[in-house]
Protein backbone atom coordinates (compact mmCIF):
# COMPACT_ATOMS: atom_id res chain seq x y z
CA UNK A 1 0.00 0.00 0.00
CA UNK A 2 1.35 3.44 -0.96
CA UNK A 3 0.36 6.86 0.37
CA UNK A 4 0.62 9.94 -1.84
CA UNK A 5 -0.49 13.53 -1.27
CA UNK A 6 -1.65 16.11 -3.77
CA UNK A 7 -3.46 19.44 -3.90
CA UNK A 8 -6.62 20.46 -5.70
CA UNK A 9 -7.92 17.00 -6.65
CA UNK A 10 -11.03 15.84 -4.78
CA UNK A 11 -14.26 13.97 -5.35
CA UNK A 12 -16.73 16.87 -5.10
CA UNK A 13 -15.92 20.55 -5.59
CA UNK A 14 -15.24 22.62 -2.50
CA UNK A 15 -14.29 26.26 -2.18
CA UNK A 16 -10.54 26.90 -2.14
CA UNK A 17 -7.61 24.50 -2.45
CA UNK A 18 -7.52 21.58 -0.06
CA UNK A 19 -4.89 19.10 0.90
CA UNK A 20 -6.07 15.60 0.10
CA UNK A 21 -4.59 12.23 0.72
CA UNK A 22 -5.16 9.49 -1.79
CA UNK A 23 -5.06 6.02 -0.34
CA UNK A 24 -3.98 3.58 -3.04
CA UNK A 25 -4.90 0.04 -2.26
CA UNK A 26 -3.02 -2.83 -3.84
CA UNK A 27 -6.06 -5.10 -3.80
CA UNK A 28 -9.69 -4.06 -4.15
CA UNK A 29 -10.63 -7.19 -2.20
CA UNK A 30 -9.10 -5.61 0.91
CA UNK A 31 -11.82 -2.96 0.79
CA UNK A 32 -14.54 -5.35 -0.24
CA UNK A 33 -14.47 -3.91 -3.77
CA UNK A 34 -16.05 -5.59 -6.72
CA UNK A 35 -14.37 -6.13 -10.06
CA UNK A 36 -13.78 -3.04 -12.17
CA UNK A 37 -13.98 -0.54 -9.29
CA UNK A 38 -11.42 2.22 -8.79
CA UNK A 39 -8.84 1.33 -6.16
CA UNK A 40 -8.48 4.72 -4.48
CA UNK A 41 -10.32 6.63 -1.81
CA UNK A 42 -9.71 10.35 -1.54
CA UNK A 43 -9.60 11.60 2.05
CA UNK A 44 -10.26 15.30 2.55
CA UNK A 45 -8.49 16.54 5.65
CA UNK A 46 -10.98 17.63 8.29
CA UNK A 47 -14.03 16.82 6.19
CA UNK A 48 -13.49 13.14 5.47
CA UNK A 49 -14.19 11.74 2.02
CA UNK A 50 -16.90 12.49 -0.53
CA UNK A 51 -18.14 10.17 -3.24
CA UNK A 52 -20.81 11.04 -5.81
CA UNK A 53 -23.32 8.52 -7.20
CA UNK A 54 -25.78 8.98 -10.06
CA UNK A 55 -28.00 6.08 -11.25
CA UNK A 56 -28.52 7.67 -14.67
CA UNK A 57 -25.17 9.06 -15.80
CA UNK A 58 -22.87 7.20 -13.43
CA UNK A 59 -20.38 4.42 -14.15
CA UNK A 60 -18.96 2.10 -11.50
CA UNK A 61 -15.58 2.28 -13.25
CA UNK A 62 -15.48 6.08 -12.77
CA UNK A 63 -13.67 7.94 -9.99
CA UNK A 64 -16.75 9.01 -8.03
CA UNK A 65 -16.17 12.72 -8.54
CA UNK A 66 -18.89 15.25 -9.33
CA UNK A 67 -18.01 15.01 -13.03
CA UNK A 68 -17.44 11.24 -12.99
CA UNK A 69 -19.96 9.76 -10.56
CA UNK A 70 -20.36 6.10 -9.78
CA UNK A 71 -23.59 4.36 -10.81
CA UNK A 72 -24.40 2.24 -7.76
CA UNK A 73 -24.50 2.69 -4.01
CA UNK A 74 -22.53 -0.50 -3.38
CA UNK A 75 -19.68 0.73 -5.60
CA UNK A 76 -19.35 3.78 -3.36
CA UNK A 77 -19.52 1.72 -0.16
CA UNK A 78 -16.87 -0.65 -1.54
CA UNK A 79 -14.41 2.26 -1.44
CA UNK A 80 -14.84 2.62 2.32
CA UNK A 81 -12.02 0.82 4.17
CA UNK A 82 -12.89 -1.87 6.67
CA UNK A 83 -11.36 0.26 9.47
CA UNK A 84 -12.70 3.81 9.45
CA UNK A 85 -11.86 6.67 11.82
CA UNK A 86 -13.12 9.67 9.78
CA UNK A 87 -16.47 10.60 8.23
CA UNK A 88 -17.32 9.65 4.65
CA UNK A 89 -20.15 11.28 2.66
CA UNK A 90 -21.80 9.45 -0.23
CA UNK A 91 -24.00 11.84 -2.20
CA UNK A 92 -26.89 10.24 -4.08
CA UNK A 93 -28.33 12.00 -7.12
CA UNK A 94 -32.13 11.87 -7.63
CA UNK A 95 -33.54 8.88 -9.46
CA UNK A 96 -34.46 5.22 -8.99
CA UNK A 97 -31.70 2.87 -7.84
CA UNK A 98 -32.99 -0.43 -9.28
CA UNK A 99 -30.32 -2.52 -7.54
CA UNK A 100 -27.48 -2.03 -5.09
CA UNK A 101 -24.88 -2.73 -7.80
CA UNK A 102 -23.94 -6.05 -6.16
CA UNK A 103 -20.37 -4.99 -5.26
CA UNK A 104 -19.63 -7.02 -2.13
CA UNK A 105 -23.31 -7.47 -1.30
CA UNK A 106 -26.54 -8.86 -2.82
CA UNK A 107 -28.20 -6.82 -5.58
CA UNK A 108 -31.42 -6.57 -3.56
CA UNK A 109 -30.20 -5.69 -0.05
CA UNK A 110 -27.87 -2.87 0.96
CA UNK A 111 -25.50 -4.61 3.37
CA UNK A 112 -23.70 -2.12 5.65
CA UNK A 113 -20.90 -3.37 7.87
CA UNK A 114 -17.56 -1.74 8.68
CA UNK A 115 -15.38 -1.59 11.77
CA UNK A 116 -15.19 2.01 12.94
CA UNK A 117 -13.21 3.92 15.52
CA UNK A 118 -14.48 7.06 17.22
CA UNK A 119 -15.19 9.60 14.48
CA UNK A 120 -15.94 6.96 11.86
CA UNK A 121 -19.25 7.55 10.09
CA UNK A 122 -20.66 6.90 6.63
CA UNK A 123 -23.43 9.23 5.44
CA UNK A 124 -25.66 8.51 2.45
CA UNK A 125 -27.13 11.89 1.58
CA UNK A 126 -29.86 12.32 -1.02
CA UNK A 127 -29.82 15.36 -3.29
CA UNK A 128 -33.06 17.07 -4.29
CA UNK A 129 -33.69 17.59 -8.01
CA UNK A 130 -35.08 20.79 -9.55
CA UNK A 131 -38.60 19.35 -9.45
CA UNK A 132 -38.29 18.09 -5.87
CA UNK A 133 -37.41 14.53 -6.91
CA UNK A 134 -35.25 12.51 -4.53
CA UNK A 135 -33.23 9.31 -4.61
CA UNK A 136 -35.39 6.17 -4.40
CA UNK A 137 -33.97 2.83 -3.28
CA UNK A 138 -36.05 0.61 -5.57
CA UNK A 139 -34.53 -2.87 -5.48
CA UNK A 140 -36.85 -5.80 -4.74
CA UNK A 141 -36.88 -9.29 -3.30
CA UNK A 142 -34.34 -9.06 -0.47
CA UNK A 143 -35.02 -9.91 3.16
CA UNK A 144 -34.62 -6.21 3.94
CA UNK A 145 -33.93 -3.15 1.81
CA UNK A 146 -31.14 -1.99 4.14
CA UNK A 147 -29.27 -4.35 6.47
CA UNK A 148 -26.93 -2.75 9.05
CA UNK A 149 -24.66 -5.06 11.04
CA UNK A 150 -21.70 -2.97 12.27
CA UNK A 151 -20.51 0.64 12.32
CA UNK A 152 -22.19 4.07 12.28
CA UNK A 153 -24.32 4.81 9.22
CA UNK A 154 -26.60 7.70 8.34
CA UNK A 155 -29.23 8.03 5.60
CA UNK A 156 -30.78 11.38 4.77
CA UNK A 157 -33.39 12.65 2.37
CA UNK A 158 -34.20 9.44 0.48
CA UNK A 159 -37.19 7.19 -0.18
CA UNK A 160 -36.88 3.50 0.63
CA UNK A 161 -39.15 1.31 -1.50
CA UNK A 162 -41.62 1.87 -4.32
CA UNK A 163 -44.66 0.23 -2.67
CA UNK A 164 -44.45 -3.22 -4.22
CA UNK A 165 -45.21 -6.49 -2.42
CA UNK A 166 -41.59 -7.59 -3.04
CA UNK A 167 -40.40 -4.83 -0.71
CA UNK A 168 -41.45 -5.89 2.77
CA UNK A 169 -38.84 -4.83 5.32
CA UNK A 170 -37.14 -1.43 5.17
CA UNK A 171 -34.11 -0.94 7.43
CA UNK A 172 -32.99 -3.75 9.72
CA UNK A 173 -30.31 -2.99 12.32
CA UNK A 174 -28.60 -5.53 14.58
CA UNK A 175 -26.00 -4.72 17.23
CA UNK A 176 -23.37 -3.40 17.22
CA UNK A 177 -24.70 -1.57 14.15
CA UNK A 178 -26.14 1.94 14.42
CA UNK A 179 -28.26 3.77 11.86
CA UNK A 180 -29.43 7.38 11.88
CA UNK A 181 -32.26 8.47 9.59
CA UNK A 182 -33.31 12.01 8.77
CA UNK A 183 -36.23 12.97 6.49
CA UNK A 184 -36.73 9.45 5.14
CA UNK A 185 -39.90 8.09 3.52
CA UNK A 186 -40.80 4.39 3.35
CA UNK A 187 -43.05 2.85 0.69
CA UNK A 188 -43.33 -0.84 1.58
CA UNK A 189 -46.01 -3.54 1.57
CA UNK A 190 -46.43 -6.49 3.92
CA UNK A 191 -48.91 -8.23 6.18
CA UNK A 192 -47.00 -7.57 9.41
CA UNK A 193 -43.39 -6.54 8.66
CA UNK A 194 -41.50 -3.37 9.55
CA UNK A 195 -40.13 -0.31 7.85
CA UNK A 196 -37.78 0.02 10.84
CA UNK A 197 -36.60 -3.07 12.70
CA UNK A 198 -34.07 -2.87 15.56
CA UNK A 199 -32.98 -6.16 17.09
CA UNK A 200 -30.23 -7.70 19.22
CA UNK A 201 -28.98 -4.37 20.50
CA UNK A 202 -29.27 -2.52 17.19
CA UNK A 203 -29.80 1.25 17.43
CA UNK A 204 -31.92 3.36 15.07
CA UNK A 205 -31.87 7.13 15.68
CA UNK A 206 -34.49 9.33 14.01
CA UNK A 207 -34.54 13.01 13.07
CA UNK A 208 -36.81 15.23 10.99
CA UNK A 209 -39.88 13.83 9.22
CA UNK A 210 -40.10 10.01 9.20
CA UNK A 211 -42.94 8.71 7.02
CA UNK A 212 -44.13 5.13 6.59
CA UNK A 213 -46.93 4.71 4.04
CA UNK A 214 -48.38 7.97 5.33
CA UNK A 215 -50.67 8.22 2.31
CA UNK A 216 -52.92 5.45 3.71
CA UNK A 217 -54.67 7.17 6.62
CA UNK A 218 -58.01 7.37 4.81
CA UNK A 219 -57.92 4.13 2.84
CA UNK A 220 -55.68 1.04 2.69
CA UNK A 221 -55.68 -2.14 0.66
CA UNK A 222 -54.66 -5.54 2.00
CA UNK A 223 -50.94 -6.20 2.44
CA UNK A 224 -49.97 -2.55 2.93
CA UNK A 225 -48.73 -2.76 6.51
CA UNK A 226 -45.45 -1.04 7.43
CA UNK A 227 -44.61 -0.87 11.13
CA UNK A 228 -41.78 -0.18 13.56
CA UNK A 229 -40.38 -3.05 15.65
CA UNK A 230 -37.85 -3.01 18.52
CA UNK A 231 -37.07 -6.36 20.09
CA UNK A 232 -34.32 -8.22 21.93
CA UNK A 233 -32.80 -4.99 23.35
CA UNK A 234 -33.09 -3.13 20.03
CA UNK A 235 -33.80 0.62 20.25
CA UNK A 236 -35.63 3.01 17.90
CA UNK A 237 -35.68 6.60 19.11
CA UNK A 238 -35.92 10.24 18.10
CA UNK A 239 -32.89 12.29 19.09
CA UNK A 240 -34.39 15.78 18.70
CA UNK A 241 -37.93 17.16 19.10
CA UNK A 242 -37.86 20.30 16.97
CA UNK A 243 -39.32 19.81 13.47
CA UNK A 244 -39.43 16.04 14.05
CA UNK A 245 -42.49 13.90 13.31
CA UNK A 246 -43.62 10.32 12.74
CA UNK A 247 -46.41 9.56 10.25
CA UNK A 248 -47.64 5.97 9.77
CA UNK A 249 -50.61 5.28 7.48
CA UNK A 250 -50.97 1.55 8.21
CA UNK A 251 -48.71 0.24 10.92
CA UNK A 252 -47.94 -0.01 14.61
CA UNK A 253 -45.21 0.56 17.16
CA UNK A 254 -44.21 -2.83 18.54
CA UNK A 255 -41.72 -3.29 21.39
CA UNK A 256 -40.93 -6.64 23.01
CA UNK A 257 -38.22 -8.58 24.82
CA UNK A 258 -36.64 -5.44 26.29
CA UNK A 259 -36.82 -3.54 23.03
CA UNK A 260 -37.56 0.18 23.41
CA UNK A 261 -39.17 2.79 21.15
CA UNK A 262 -38.63 6.42 22.15
CA UNK A 263 -40.70 9.10 20.48
CA UNK A 264 -39.84 12.57 21.72
CA UNK A 265 -40.77 14.15 18.38
CA UNK A 266 -43.28 16.99 18.16
CA UNK A 267 -46.11 14.79 16.89
CA UNK A 268 -46.86 11.26 15.79
CA UNK A 269 -49.84 9.91 13.88
CA UNK A 270 -50.35 6.15 13.75
CA UNK A 271 -53.22 4.50 11.89
CA UNK A 272 -53.70 0.74 11.73
CA UNK A 273 -55.95 -1.02 9.24
CA UNK A 274 -54.58 -4.56 9.55
CA UNK A 275 -56.44 -7.18 11.61
CA UNK A 276 -54.82 -8.02 14.96
CA UNK A 277 -52.62 -4.96 14.85
CA UNK A 278 -52.86 -2.56 17.78
CA UNK A 279 -51.45 0.93 17.21
CA UNK A 280 -49.18 0.56 20.25
CA UNK A 281 -48.35 -3.10 20.85
CA UNK A 282 -46.00 -3.71 23.77
CA UNK A 283 -45.26 -7.04 25.46
CA UNK A 284 -42.64 -9.24 27.12
CA UNK A 285 -40.65 -6.45 28.76
CA UNK A 286 -40.93 -4.00 25.88
CA UNK A 287 -41.33 -0.26 26.41
CA UNK A 288 -42.52 2.83 24.58
CA UNK A 289 -41.51 6.28 25.89
CA UNK A 290 -43.58 9.14 24.49
CA UNK A 291 -41.36 12.00 25.78
CA UNK A 292 -43.78 14.92 25.38
CA UNK A 293 -45.11 13.90 21.96
CA UNK A 294 -48.66 14.55 20.78
CA UNK A 295 -49.71 11.11 19.53
CA UNK A 296 -52.84 10.41 17.48
CA UNK A 297 -53.89 6.75 17.37
CA UNK A 298 -56.60 5.25 15.16
CA UNK A 299 -57.32 1.50 15.01
CA UNK A 300 -59.60 1.30 11.97
CA UNK A 301 -60.51 -2.34 12.66
CA UNK A 302 -62.93 -2.15 15.64
CA UNK A 303 -61.59 -5.46 16.94
CA UNK A 304 -58.17 -3.87 17.43
CA UNK A 305 -57.09 -1.76 20.39
CA UNK A 306 -55.29 1.57 20.03
CA UNK A 307 -53.11 0.80 23.10
CA UNK A 308 -52.57 -2.88 23.88
CA UNK A 309 -50.05 -3.97 26.53
CA UNK A 310 -49.44 -7.45 27.92
CA UNK A 311 -46.82 -9.60 29.62
CA UNK A 312 -44.84 -6.81 31.31
CA UNK A 313 -45.37 -4.23 28.54
CA UNK A 314 -44.95 -0.54 29.37
CA UNK A 315 -45.98 2.84 27.97
CA UNK A 316 -44.59 5.93 29.71
CA UNK A 317 -46.13 9.12 28.37
CA UNK A 318 -45.42 11.76 30.99
CA UNK A 319 -45.72 15.18 29.39
CA UNK A 320 -47.29 13.65 26.28
CA UNK A 321 -50.82 13.88 24.91
CA UNK A 322 -52.45 10.76 23.49
CA UNK A 323 -55.44 11.29 21.21
CA UNK A 324 -57.47 8.15 20.47
CA UNK A 325 -59.83 8.31 17.51
CA UNK A 326 -62.46 5.71 18.34
CA UNK A 327 -63.90 3.57 15.56
CA UNK A 328 -66.38 1.64 17.70
CA UNK A 329 -63.50 -0.25 19.35
CA UNK A 330 -64.24 -2.39 22.39
CA UNK A 331 -61.41 -0.78 24.35
CA UNK A 332 -59.13 2.25 24.02
CA UNK A 333 -56.41 1.06 26.44
CA UNK A 334 -55.89 -2.51 27.64
CA UNK A 335 -53.29 -3.62 30.22
CA UNK A 336 -52.67 -7.30 30.87
CA UNK A 337 -50.25 -9.36 32.96
CA UNK A 338 -48.18 -6.87 34.98
CA UNK A 339 -48.14 -4.09 32.38
CA UNK A 340 -48.07 -0.35 33.10
CA UNK A 341 -49.46 2.75 31.40
CA UNK A 342 -48.90 6.36 32.49
CA UNK A 343 -50.29 9.38 30.65
CA UNK A 344 -51.68 12.54 32.22
CA UNK A 345 -53.50 13.73 29.08
CA UNK A 346 -55.62 11.22 27.18
CA UNK A 347 -58.30 12.46 24.81
CA UNK A 348 -60.84 10.02 23.39
CA UNK A 349 -62.70 11.08 20.27
CA UNK A 350 -65.38 9.03 18.59
CA UNK A 351 -66.76 5.82 20.08
CA UNK A 352 -65.02 3.28 22.34
CA UNK A 353 -66.92 1.18 24.86
CA UNK A 354 -64.20 1.06 27.55
CA UNK A 355 -61.70 3.86 28.14
CA UNK A 356 -59.20 1.75 30.10
CA UNK A 357 -59.23 -1.86 31.26
CA UNK A 358 -56.50 -3.29 33.49
CA UNK A 359 -56.09 -6.86 34.66
CA UNK A 360 -53.64 -9.42 36.07
CA UNK A 361 -51.65 -7.12 38.36
CA UNK A 362 -51.27 -4.31 35.84
CA UNK A 363 -51.14 -0.63 36.84
CA UNK A 364 -52.46 2.38 34.97
CA UNK A 365 -52.56 6.12 35.58
CA UNK A 366 -54.60 8.18 33.15
CA UNK A 367 -55.91 11.72 33.05
CA UNK A 368 -58.78 12.17 30.58
CA UNK A 369 -58.97 15.57 28.92
CA UNK A 370 -62.62 15.15 27.87
CA UNK A 371 -65.20 12.43 28.41
CA UNK A 372 -64.37 8.90 29.54
CA UNK A 373 -66.48 5.80 29.03
CA UNK A 374 -66.25 2.63 31.12
CA UNK A 375 -63.28 1.99 33.43
CA UNK A 376 -62.60 -1.58 34.50
CA UNK A 377 -60.01 -3.36 36.66
CA UNK A 378 -59.78 -7.00 37.66
CA UNK A 379 -57.46 -9.65 39.14
CA UNK A 380 -55.29 -7.44 41.34
CA UNK A 381 -54.89 -4.57 38.88
CA UNK A 382 -54.94 -0.91 39.89
CA UNK A 383 -56.05 2.19 37.97
CA UNK A 384 -55.66 5.79 39.09
CA UNK A 385 -57.90 8.20 37.19
CA UNK A 386 -56.12 11.50 37.72
CA UNK A 387 -58.79 13.67 36.08
CA UNK A 388 -61.85 13.62 33.86
CA UNK A 389 -62.30 16.94 32.08
CA UNK A 390 -65.74 16.00 30.75
CA UNK A 391 -68.24 13.33 31.75
CA UNK A 392 -67.37 9.98 33.28
CA UNK A 393 -70.03 7.90 31.60
CA UNK A 394 -69.07 4.69 33.38
CA UNK A 395 -69.60 2.14 34.57
CA UNK A 396 -66.59 2.00 36.92
CA UNK A 397 -66.04 -1.61 37.94
CA UNK A 398 -63.38 -3.34 40.06
CA UNK A 399 -63.36 -7.03 40.88
CA UNK A 400 -61.19 -9.86 42.21
CA UNK A 401 -58.86 -7.73 44.33
CA UNK A 402 -58.56 -4.81 41.89
CA UNK A 403 -58.93 -1.14 42.84
CA UNK A 404 -59.75 2.08 40.97
CA UNK A 405 -59.00 5.54 42.41
CA UNK A 406 -61.22 8.33 41.06
CA UNK A 407 -60.39 12.07 40.96
CA UNK A 408 -62.84 12.89 43.79
CA UNK A 409 -61.05 10.51 46.15
CA UNK A 410 -63.48 7.63 45.75
CA UNK A 411 -61.88 4.18 45.76
CA UNK A 412 -63.78 1.47 43.92
CA UNK A 413 -62.98 -2.09 44.99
Amino acid sequence: MHLTTSRGSMFCPMAGPALVTTLLVASGVALGQGAGLPSSLVLLQGDGARVCVDPVRGDDRATGSEDQPLRSVSAAIALVPDWLDAPVAIELAPGDYADTGAHGMPPNSLFLSRRMAQGGLVKLIGRVGPGGERPVLAWEGGSSMVDVREGDWRIENVQIGTFTTRQRRGASVAGPGRLALRDVTFRLRSLSDAGLYARQGGDIALEGAIRLNEHLHESAEDETFCGIIAENCGVVHFVAREDASLDMGNGSLSASYYGCIGLGCERARITSWTHQSNCLAVNNGGRIDAHGTEITLCAKDPSNTPVGLEDDGHVLAEGARIIIEGQGNSDAIVLQKASTFFCNDVEIRGVVRTAIWAMSGSMGLAGFVGDASAIRATTGAHITVEKVGGTLAGPVEASRGATIDLPDGTVVR
